[in-house]
């Protein structure tokens, strides 16, 4: 599509968010806005969905969802939506005592995942909300009931999403209570249908277990969830099975991106760099060229063809707003957008200032 360019009244007297969309034309391609609660609000987006989302809250206020709906067309929405009935008919639960672990936005709908903390019970109950993006409707299903000592012993891991598909959304979870290391995967349409439930053998790596965080445009990035722990991670992305995963030799760790085919795990890239941490947190965000990963303070985009990766950079905050960033290697100063008939470029050092702004298109 392009890059979104926001832009607001300096002196802060006015909340309204004015918007333009800047592609390969001389001239932007739409222009939009809308007025949030508050000075703050938080961009939600993904690889090939056609609707980001403005949120007000990253908390539901009282169950209820406020934000601002784009589509790829430019039209926005602005409302506010309630969870509390959908989550009402999966059981007693209060919306107060709901963990928010993470907010994406996929082909079909908005989805926020929540966790319940049952101390009593010595178990957590993990919960997803769809809010459809056509309509707005709200749907709720429970991914599933994880006990305390299954976490703790590294047998189960708690629910989190993996990707989609079309109206096909994914979700999974560590399994080992049958002795074999694998993930337990549930598919959910966009109305909370369970479709199906699947089990896939984990790699035959030893991977460290590390703490699975956020990387670009998601409710987990902003919330800085670090929770979850598992060895290894699990993506499904354009109808097809990945797992990542690190191993440490000396004060070397390999990185690698694994593809299931036809039941076995074939090796696509890898990269190797020099690390001193024993602890790791591990972040991916799937590209339609690949997978960007953020290994504690490391950057790592994984292709899925090609050989081994481009030597892996230091992470820094604003690579979280700018993914094209990860797979163009032209000037690594600007902002950098990669589109289908060639790469957009912009100077952020234009920002702030009153006036127009410049971008750069290079043709492929």
């Amino acid at each position: 599509m392009g890059s979104i360019l926001l832009n607001r009244d300096p002196s802060g007297n006015m909340k309204k968010v004015n918007m333009t969309l800047v592609g390969n034309k001389t001239t932007s391609i739409w222009q939009q806005s809308f007025n949030p609660n508050g000075k703050d609000f938080y961009f939600i987006s993904s690889e090939n969905a056609r609707y980001v989302y403005f949120l007000d809250d990253l908390n539901p206020q009282a169950g209820k969802v406020s934000l601002h709906q784009l589509s790829s067309a430019g039209n926005i929405k602005s409302t506010s939506v309630l969870l509390n009935a959908a989550i009402k008919k999966l059981g007693t639960y209060d919306m107060t005592q709901l963990e928010v672990m993470d907010i994406v936005t996929t082909d079909k709908a908005l989805v926020h995942i929540f966790r319940y903390h049952d101390a009593k019970a010595k178990k957590y109950t993990e919960i997803a909300t769809f809010i459809t993006h056509h309509n707005l409707l709200v749907y709720a299903a429970i991914l599933g009931e994880v006990p305390e000592a299954g976490v703790k012993d590294g047998t189960m891991g708690h629910w989190h999403y993996i990707g989609f598909n079309s109206d096909n959304i994914y979700f999974a979870a560590r399994d080992k209570t049958t002795n074999k290391n694998a993930w337990a995967i549930q598919n959910y349409t966009s109305k909370g249908i369970l479709t199906e439930g699947i089990t896939i053998q984990a790699p035959d790596d030893t991977y460290e277990v590390s703490e699975l965080i956020g990387i670009g445009t998601n409710g987990r990035v902003y919330l800085n969830k670090k929770s979850d722990a598992d060895a290894g991670y699990l993506v499904h992305h354009n109808g097809q099975f990945y797992a990542l995963g690190t191993v440490l030799s000396g004060t070397s760790r390999t990185l690698t991106l694994k593809q299931q085919v036809e039941g076995t795990w074939k090796t696509l890239s890898s990269a190797t760099y020099t690390e001193t941490s024993k602890k790791i947190e591990l972040g991916v965000y799937p590209l339609n060229e690949g997978i960007g990963c953020k290994v504690n303070n490391t950057l790592i985009f994984l292709p899925y063809q090609g050989s081994n990766a481009a030597n892996a950079v230091p992470f820094a905050p604003k690579f979280n707003m700018n993914p094209s960033r990860w797979i163009i290697a032209d000037k690594k100063e600007l902002f950098a957008v990669s589109l289908a008939e060639g790469n957009l470029f912009f100077d952020t050092a234009q920002l702030n200032k009153a006036g127009n702004v410049k971008f750069e298109f290079i043709k492929k």
